[in-house]
């Protein structure tokens, strides 16, 4: 697994990172049933840009989203099936992403992990313009270091980078395709609206951004994990 050694010269594509002006802070939530497999090094980042992460597994979303700029949604209904947004939240959130500086991350699993509980992901993707569409299925398994291998677009989440981590994860029919898995280079497992209103990344393995495989000491997908908050 490459190590973080020289990270500057990875960030350099012109035009497209800034620090905001004024930085939005970072939700990450689990709420509706979803998982947190810990986010020490995630949050450490944020924090290192002048961003609070805040976490937080309320049973609804907060009741004021102006404070944020980055949204994680992280694997829900996976402890209840039946735990879907309300109304109310999803038109919370597509109000939220009628700001061009804001975006959501829709971080799903693997079906054989995930469970009936995909389908509270499903349901919310599909209210949030349509534009992502969940399709569970599996491809890699444990924490290994050639996990970290995968065929990259030029999408500017990943323009540059060599290869993006991942442990077990599922795939999305719907999206700009970011990055394929090398097991499977038809099916994307990191998707977004590519640069269209609303700001949307689909993700399909938790352990991409979580502490467990330690993934973020990989270069890339500690430059990924920055790009989700810079890239505008």
């Amino acid at each position: 697994m490459k190590k973080i050694t020289v990270l500057l010269g990875a960030l350099a594509i012109a035009g497209t990172l800034a620090v905001p002006a004024t930085a939005g802070d970072v939700l990450f939530y689990h709420g509706h049933g979803g998982l947190n497999e810990g986010h020490t090094t995630l949050a450490g980042i944020y924090n290192g840009l002048g961003a609070n992460f805040v976490v937080d597994a309320g049973a609804t979303l907060p009741g004021d989203l102006s404070p944020y700029q980055l949204i994680f949604i992280s694997v829900p209904g996976w402890q209840n099936s039946n735990d879907y947004f309300s109304a109310a939240e999803k038109a919370q959130l597509n109000a939220f992403l009628t700001d061009a500086a804001n975006r959501v991350v829709l971080i799903g699993e693997w079906d054989g992990f995930y469970g009936d509980g995909q389908q509270v992901l499903e349901d919310l993707a599909a209210a949030l313009g349509g534009v992502l569409s969940f399709s569970p299925g599996v491809y890699d398994s444990e924490c290994y270091a050639y996990n970290c291998d995968a065929s990259n677009t030029d999408d500017p989440i990943v323009d540059g980078l060599s290869g993006l981590c991942k442990a077990a994860t599922a795939a999305w029919d719907l999206g700009t395709p970011v990055s394929y898995p090398v097991e499977n280079p038809d099916l994307p497992w990191v998707v977004s609206n590519g640069t269209d209103l609303p700001c949307i990344i689909g993700i399909g393995d938790s352990n991409t951004l979580s502490d467990p495989c330690d993934h973020l000491s990989d270069a890339d997908t500690y430059e990924f994990a920055r790009r989700l908050y810079l890239i505008n």
